[in-house]
């Protein structure tokens, strides 16, 4: 019984929910065979799932094309996707190739349009998973550059062809779905309390150990440098910095994974997590219990929705991003570390629940 999963590969938050799916149903349905379809790396799907399954890495849709983790260009995302659409015939025609005697039993989509188009012609049902889809962050784009409005009527009608979608908490519109089923939020969640997981990962007690993420982009190595001049806090990351940068403790994911840990980990034990807002760190810190000093992320629609989220769950303050890629962080920081620790409670069943969905979906 074959499922397959095109996940998004812009940022991680599309892999980080769509493994915790993954990871329940291979618990429920050992003899499931999983076929992931992601640009998202083998480490980061590794990292939760310990039992083998197919990895192609091949991408199915652009995203939004970025020079750094704070800067987005519409015109070169509306160019890039563009490009893409006109090689998908070609594309479609090689992905259900081997699938013309045996199907597979359902495709799931988060978020590409491309696996509702390729489910429509391979005649199997197809479940979207989100909390945003592609046609409503590229809709102003579009406004900017009516040339290419073309590509958001495009991404509504494959959307359109998905038999349900899973809508995830934190969300946008998402008019093109015909069936939407709402579901509780998907993170991935520490075994270990924040105090455990500082001893786990060597980290010190003494000062508030600050989580700093990214999304695999980083902000240049003048900017971790200045960072790591105040050593009032422990600096952790998991993106590479410069060697100059001494004072910011630097783990690597091959590195957690021997020792049984993950990115989960980093967060139950960061006091604070300074980030741009993104579906992913944003679940994972209200999993985990951590505060978030956030900066803007550039065009991209869906960072209003994620403050709210943020402001409503966690304590969270904002910093400019000028500021902050100055270094100088601390005021912010001691601000954050003292607001009351007021986190609401979320239920964080949503990967139980989306397994449930599929399992039904595909008779089981």
């Amino acid at each position: 019984m074959k499922l397959l999963f095109y996940i998004s590969g812009h940022g991680f938050g599309h892999a980080s929910r769509a493994t915790e799916v993954i990871r329940v149903l291979l618990e429920r349905r050992p003899d499931l065979r999983i076929v992931v379809k992601s640009p998202a790396p083998d480490w980061f799907f590794q990292e939760r799932i310990p039992v083998e399954f197919e990895h192609d890495q091949s991408a199915f849709d652009t995203g939004v094309v970025q020079s750094d983790s704070l800067t987005l260009d519409p015109l070169h995302t509306l160019k890039s996707y563009s490009g893409f659409r006109r090689g998908q015939s070609r594309l479609l025609r090689r992905e259900a190739g081997p699938f013309r005697r045996r199907r597979p039993r359902l495709i799931i989509g988060d978020i590409p349009s491309f696996a509702f188009r390729l489910a429509a012609r391979l005649r199997v049902p197809s479940l979207a998973l989100a909390n945003f889809s592609w046609d409503w962050i590229y809709e102003p784009y579009a406004v900017s550059f009516p040339r290419y409005q073309h590509l958001v009527d495009a991404l509504r009608e494959e959307y359109a062809l998905a038999d349900a979608l899973l809508r995830l908490p934190f969300s946008a519109p998402m008019e093109a779905f015909r069936r939407v089923k709402d579901v509780p939020l998907i993170a991935r969640a520490s075994a270990f309390s924040r105090e455990e997981a500082k001893v786990r990962l060597g980290l010190p007690r003494e000062r508030p150990v600050i989580l700093l993420s990214f999304g695999g982009f980083g902000l240049g190595d003048e900017y971790y440098l200045r960072l790591s001049a105040d050593r009032n806090f422990c600096w952790i990351a998991s993106e590479r910095v410069g060697a100059e940068a001494e004072g910011i403790i630097n783990f690597q994911r091959a590195e957690l994974a021997r020792q049984g840990l993950g990115y989960p980990d980093l967060v139950r034990a960061a006091d604070a997590v300074i980030t741009k807002p993104g579906y992913g760190i944003l679940s994972e810190c209200v999993a985990n219990r951590t505060r978030i000093l956030y900066t803007s992320r550039g065009d991209f629609r869906e960072y209003d929705i994620l403050v709210d989220a943020a402001r409503k769950h966690l304590p969270s303050l904002f910093i400019p991003p000028e500021k902050l890629k100055t270094g100088r962080a601390a005021g912010h920081l001691e601000k954050l570390l003292s607001l009351p620790g007021d986190f609401s409670p979320v239920p964080l069943n949503g990967a139980e629940v989306c397994a449930g969905i599929i399992l039904e979906t595909i008779g089981l």
